[in-house]
């Protein structure tokens, strides 16, 4: 039989990176389970990456959450800089930030110096941010702002505080944080929408949508929901990444011990049930996330 009728070379195995993982603090833990669950660690991470022949994982702290004040902060982003310390180099920090704490910029100043935190992790749902308050939107570009000094990359899940797209003037509003700032690195998690998938269309479509060169999206979770969906939703899914980049596509698995979306071996499993091309998969599955987490070689 000939080269021309020979099926193409499989996807590389494994992956580069992933993207999208996390721990929480026994304190954290122990809320969300009700106790007696041991908190998430670094070596129980590398034991999944292992598992999946994943190189290294992004490890986001959970110190964005809707905590009763900032002083629940600090230990979140301590906790995972020590799992991240522990693993240099197979695990990479990023600093869990609630914008709507006074003491916001000051805590990346901080948590961007313990080792291995090298990026900031904003959720504006579970930070309870609300672009439609004057004052929040004020508080998350000061955040931007200390970000944009420190150079550092950021993962954003979008959303409203109900977990909902943003309206129009929201939209806007978090697009001009954005183009105010067009050094930060930005890796829209979950396809860019997570609740509504389509809203990866409007960073694409929409002008001034903050949607550029320098911006990266994941595929944490958004893939999962769509596993076995029709052909044709899983075509449009691909055809979206493709419009973004294909090149700027992340694994991200999501994973989280005590409630795992998916592990990184899962996720890659379920990447490989969407259309990409060989050459498609193998770009995504290598992708070390480099240009992300510290910018384009000169």
């Amino acid at each position: 039989m000939g080269c021309a009728d020979e099926d193409p070379e499989p996807a590389r195995e494994g992956a580069a990176l992933d993207a999208h993982l996390h721990v929480a603090s026994q304190a954290l833990t122990d809320f969300f389970t009700g106790g007696g669950v041991p908190a998430p660690t670094g070596a129980e991470l590398v034991a999944r990456l292992d598992e999946a022949r994943v190189t290294r994982g992004v490890v986001l702290a959970p110190g964005y959450m809707p905590f009763p004040d900032d002083s629940y902060v600090g230990p979140e982003n301590d906790y995972a800089a020590a799992q991240v310390a522990a693993f240099p180099d197979r695990l990479i920090g990023f600093c869990g930030i609630n914008p709507r704490f006074d003491s916001a910029p000051d805590e990346i100043t901080r948590c961007l110096a313990l080792p291995g935190m090298v990026g900031i992790k904003l959720h504006l749902p579970a930070s309870e941010v609300d672009l439609r308050n004057l004052d929040h939107v004020a508080a998350l570009a000061a955040v931007f702002e200390r970000i944009d000094e420190s150079g550092a990359p950021v993962m954003l899940h979008t959303g409203d505080p109900w977990s909902q797209p943003l309206d129009n003037d929201a939209f806007a509003r978090l697009s001009e944080i954005i183009n105010a700032h067009p050094s930060v690195r930005i890796a829209h998690a979950h396809c860019a929408g997570n609740t509504d998938d389509a809203s990866i269309e409007a960073w694409l479509r929409v002008p001034g949508s903050g949607y550029r060169a320098n911006a990266f999206v994941d595929t944490s979770a958004c893939l999962r929901f769509y596993r076995d969906a029709p052909l044709a939703t899983r075509e449009l899914m691909v055809w979206r990444f493709r419009q973004w980049g294909i090149e700027r596509v992340l694994l991200g698995s999501d994973y989280l011990q005590f409630q795992p979306e998916e592990t990184p071996a899962e996720a890659i499993a379920t990447l490989r049930q969407y259309p990409f091309t060989t050459e498609e998969l193998d770009v995504i599955l290598s992708n070390d996330g480099a240009a992300w987490l510290v910018g384009a070689s000169e």
